[in-house]
């Protein structure tokens, strides 16, 4: 933009190239949003319920041993919620996942 015979730069922070030689810092995530990972023991297959109940019906089977994703929030007393490595999201025993970070 040129004002009275000098060159004025508009400030357009959604279109700047980023510099090389400057590095953004990390966003950190809350404690509560870093991932844990379960792994299926002390049976040999483990059910996969739509609910935290142990009537629920059965989404998916795991085998002993089969690492899980779980969410911790989403998690009761009893019942670890958790999501299996095809994306499949339910509900699992406690007793049965031993928790990893």
């Amino acid at each position: 933009m040129n004002k009275g015979g000098r060159q004025v730069m508009q400030n357009n922070s959604q279109n700047r190239t980023p510099r090389p030689d400057v590095k953004e810092a990390p966003v950190k995530q809350p404690v509560s949003e870093k991932p844990f990972i379960g792994v299926v023991t002390d049976c040999l297959r483990l059910n996969v319920r739509k609910e935290p109940d142990p009537d629920a019906p059965v989404v998916a089977i795991v085998d002993a041993l089969t690492q899980v994703d779980v969410d911790m929030e989403g998690s009761i007393e009893l019942f670890c919620k958790v999501r299996t490595s095809d994306g499949i999201e339910g509900f699992c025993m406690k007793k049965y996942i031993q928790l990893r970070r």
